[in-house]
């Protein structure tokens, strides 16, 4: 079996956590119809925390987060870029150095904090 054998595994946690994300969101809804796109809003949704857990597991190494990701170097670069606000830094900042890396993981770990 390789490693992209066990990727293609059935439904896990995340799958079930969306799926139930999702039902919740119909029933929310309550009959009316969604003001946007659902998949597009999900999508926009899970993206930007899933490139941030997994550039913070890498230490902010862009290659091993693509590598890790399965995109190409570039496409996490765009993606970066399409998740940051001009209005607010994150740890999404690409070129970041080295010497920055510690103290953007500990913004984020605040930003996440406040979030929850």
């Amino acid at each position: 079996m390789t490693n992209e054998d066990d990727c293609m595994l059935g439904e896990n946690d995340v799958a079930k956590y969306v799926r139930k994300a999702v039902t919740d969101y119909f029933t929310d809804l309550d009959g009316e119809n969604p003001s946007c796109a659902v998949y597009e809003m999900v999508m926009n949704c899970v993206e930007k925390p899933l490139i941030e857990a997994v550039l913070q597991h890498a230490g902010g190494n862009q290659t091993r987060a693509a590598e890790l990701l399965g995109l190409n170097r570039n496409t996490l670069r765009k993606k970066i870029l399409q998740h940051s606000t001009p209005s607010k830094t994150t740890n999404l900042q690409p070129n970041a150095r080295p010497e920055r890396r510690a103290a953007q993981r500990s913004q984020l770990d605040k930003q996440n904090e406040e979030k929850s």
